[in-house]
């Protein structure tokens, strides 16, 4: 219910914040690219902090909507597939493998301060879907560690990236942000 009373309060906060947007476009050029579509990778897993060992990275792909150079709204989905092995201090262990998938809508805010270097930020309305399995379990009676085997929900966050582009369809971009992946490289592609 909180969650819900956050989402209420804050779209109606952006939908306004970005209303004086369209008095600074006026003089916008009218063959910016409005569609762009990025593909990116995960370089720091989101659950490094439970020592995961990652057996398939986090891949993204997101397709974009600029109807204004400062303001963009994008579909964004992922998966990743790690593994980690727990370990109980009465020396019983267990090795789970989690598959992550992620889809999410997203809100940036664009800077146009330099040519080719463009800082960005926004927020993430997303789903996500755990699925935890059982890889290798101590043979034994009972297991003393208790794991949930699936999580499934919505839950919002925030980025911050900043974008090279080399031609004027061409970038390369790089983004921190909680998701599919704490740190994210990749490559865009706009007509």
């Amino acid at each position: 219910m909180r969650n819900l009373s956050f989402l209420i309060m804050i779209i109606p906060f952006v939908f306004i914040s970005t209303m004086p947007l369209q008095a600074q476009c006026l003089g916008w050029k009218k063959n910016h690219q409005y569609w762009q579509v990025r593909t990116g990778i995960g370089i720091l897993l989101t659950f490094f902090k439970d020592q995961a060992t990652t057996i398939h990275p986090p891949l993204s792909i997101e397709l974009n909507y600029r109807p204004t150079p400062r303001f963009s709204l994008g579909l964004l989905a992922g998966s990743s597939l790690s593994s980690v092995n727990l370990e109980h201090h009465s020396g019983s262990s267990l090795k789970l493998r989690n598959k992550f998938q992620m889809i999410a809508l997203r809100g940036a805010v664009h800077s146009q301060r330099w040519e080719h270097w463009k800082p960005y930020g926004g927020i993430s309305l997303a789903y996500q879907h755990n699925k935890v399995e059982k890889m290798e379990a101590e043979k034994g009676t009972t297991n003393p560690i208790h794991y949930t085997p699936r999580k499934s929900g919505f839950f919002y966050s925030a980025f911050v990236g900043t974008c090279y582009q080399p031609t004027t369809h061409l970038e390369i971009f790089g983004e921190l942000g909680y998701g599919l992946s704490l740190l994210t490289l990749g490559v865009g592609f706009s007509w």
